[in-house]
């Protein structure tokens, strides 16, 4: 392996993957996404390293951000460069509002798949039989 770093993500996307990881977000990583815990950050820091971003809350600042794992969606919730909490998307979509979303953006496969792109696939990846 070489020590280069990777390349930046595309237009639209952000590189969280260097991030503060707090106990309790791969500690929920971990319960959510069903991730062993050897594994768990480095899975985590793979999917925040594509994300896109999905809002932020006025009253406190946090940033809620969009990524991919295994063809699942994570939310993950940044206040300044520390990752907090991950959730599933069921768990966040109620949550759109306070982050000045009323729903998801229009043409949702798109940018999924435009995550998804670069991205190796597994066999359970929803997205890699489109």
């Amino acid at each position: 392996m070489s020590d280069a770093s990777p390349p930046p993500p595309p237009k639209g996307q952000r590189d969280y993957s260097q991030a503060r990881l707090t106990r309790h977000a791969l500690e929920r990583f971990i319960e959510r996404f069903h991730v062993p815990e050897p594994e768990a950050e480095v899975a985590l820091r793979l999917a925040l390293a594509r994300t896109r971003r999905l809002g932020r809350n006025p009253e406190n600042g946090a940033v809620a951000v969009l990524a991919l794992h295994r063809g699942r969606m994570l939310v993950a919730i940044f206040q300044e460069f520390s990752c907090l909490t991950v959730l599933t998307w069921p768990l966040f979509e109620p949550r759109l509002p306070e982050f000045g979303r009323a729903r998801l953006p229009r043409k949702r496969g798109r940018m999924l798949r435009r995550l998804q792109e670069g991205l190796p696939n597994t066999p359970d990846d929803p997205l890699s039989e489109k």
